[in-house]
């Protein structure tokens, strides 16, 4: 089985020290309130899933188990 990537090594970010997602919720960070997103603290889960669906490869990838 490959390894199951988080959405930090995905999306390239260098912020993750700073991000409520990391360490442990690097694969259901859409389900965290304020994560770090492209530069920017991101809302709870109702403010961004929409975003997330739409425009967050990692999302994307994750919901069709390429990830």
């Amino acid at each position: 089985m490959s390894e199951r990537l988080n959405c930090w090594q995905v999306l390239g970010c260098n912020n993750e020290q700073n991000c409520p997602a990391f360490p442990e919720h690097g694969r259901n960070c859409f389900a965290v309130t304020a994560t770090l997103c492209r530069g920017e603290t991101q809302g709870t889960y109702d403010e961004k899933i929409a975003k997330c669906r739409k425009g967050c490869k990692f999302f994307q990838d994750m919901m069709d188990g390429s990830v």
